[in-house]
């Protein structure tokens, strides 16, 4: 299993060969993860004594998130997947990665949300039991709606200042665990269905979300 997350200024790479050996990478240099993550994953390989070729599962973060990271992660997901016709993808959501480190660390004992800043006043949220099933598919809303959620809202440290969310962070350990998870739902996705979802709209998708905010 090879589990990629590029959505955020810190990348967590995590390898686990099938006897069990976890090799676990952070490169926090968000401007280098272009030049560093793959050379990075071929240094976890050599490390725990595998060929990239005998990885089975890829489980790479999907989004919302950063475009670049992203675009790193799905492209590196996809160039394996090239050299290896037998493998498997997994596409993972970084709002319900989030959502599994707070049950899985148990901070919140109701219905809570995780949170995304978009930026210009918007937001990605999902909702969430206290499980860390999601009640509701993730949306993007403006900040009159935000303001007006009244479940406690989970945000990566420090992407919602001024709101005053409970911070999290993801680790590399923390990803591997929720990759591995999802892969036993044997959820499996083809290489075209490993889209990105970013946190920005495009100018099109902008001009929709204020036109029907007009309408309601």
């Amino acid at each position: 299993m090879l589990a990629i997350n590029t959505a955020f200024s810190t990348a967590n790479l995590a390898l686990k060969t099938k006897e069990g050996k976890v090799v676990l990478r952070d490169i926090e240099d968000k401007s280098k993860h272009s030049e560093v993550v793959l050379k990075t994953i071929d240094e976890m390989c050599q490390e725990a004594d595998v060929d990239v070729l005998d990885v089975k599962t890829v489980a790479v973060v999907t989004g919302p998130g950063s475009f670049t990271g992203l675009r790193i992660g799905t492209a590196i997901a996809k160039a394996l997947g090239c050299v290896n016709e037998k493998l498997k993808f997994v596409s993972l959501s970084s709002l319900e990665l989030m959502a599994f480190i707070v049950a899985k660390k148990h901070l919140c004992n109701e219905n809570f949300v995780c949170a995304l800043n978009a930026l210009s006043d918007l937001f990605f949220v999902a909702y969430f039991d206290k499980t860390g099933i999601k009640l509701k598919d993730e949306k993007m809303i403006d900040k009159e709606q935000f303001l007006k959620i009244k479940e406690p809202i989970f945000a990566l440290k420090d992407d919602l200042k001024g709101y005053k969310p409970v911070e999290i962070e993801i680790s590399c350990q923390d990803v591997l665990e929720f990759a591995e998870k999802q892969e036993k739902t044997k959820k499996f996705v083809t290489v075209e269905q490993l889209e990105p979802v970013y946190l920005r709209l495009s100018q099109a998708e902008d001009n929709l979300l204020k036109k029907q905010k007009k309408i309601d």
